[in-house]
């Protein structure tokens, strides 16, 4: 909406930065939260068990310019969880709007419901909501991020460290995530870093 840009910069150091270049967006809250990780990072890593857990944020730079726009260092090697799902379900020949379609299926007609929800899960009743539940398991398998974490390791050892990585990060950002009160967590704004 805001028709970001993907802009790089020659450093002194002689690499190529990338920086997705952001407009009609203030990112100086952003810029709060990158700092309260670090905090947060320190914070863990000074307590013997944390520390020891490798239990960690990872950060990127964000660089507010104006009340209306910024820069955000580019994540290398850190696709959507949203592209990496899509990427198991095309290989299998599930649709990317799965859930939608059941969703459509089991909900009433495009009619204003009885609840005045605009999405038409939100309206249904708790049984038909566990039935459109466990369609979309048994559609699509439930298991496509457990592929992504197999398929991209080489060895039994490697997916076993790769799972354990991504478990405590999880536990960590979910924790930190509570007590902030971070919202907007959808499969397009997490990434996962494939490196490591």
């Amino acid at each position: 909406k805001q028709r970001p840009r993907i802009m790089s910069m020659h450093g002194d150091d002689g690499a190529e930065h990338r920086f997705l270049l952001k407009g009609h967006e203030d990112l100086r809250q952003d810029e709060r939260v990158m700092q309260l990780f670090g905090l947060v990072n320190t914070l863990l890593s000074v307590e013997q068990e944390t520390a020891h857990a490798s239990l960690a944020i990872i950060t990127y730079s964000v660089i507010p310019l104006s009340p209306t726009s910024g820069l955000i260092r580019w994540v290398p090697n850190a696709p959507t969880f949203n592209t990496l799902i899509n990427g198991v379900r095309k290989a299998r020949r599930v649709p990317e709007t799965a859930e939608k379609d059941l969703i459509n299926r089991f909900s009433p007609r495009r009619t204003p419901n009885v609840s005045g929800c605009e999405r038409p899960y939100d309206g249904l009743p708790l049984l038909q909501k566990v039935d459109v539940f466990q369609a979309m398991l048994d559609s699509t398998k439930g298991d496509a991020l457990a592929q992504v974490l197999w398929s991209g390791s080489l060895t039994a050892e490697r997916w076993v460290d790769r799972r354990t990585k991504y478990t405590r990060s999880l536990a960590v950002m979910s924790m930190v995530g509570y007590i902030l009160g971070l919202g907007d967590r959808h499969l397009s704004n997490m990434m996962l870093d494939q490196v490591s």
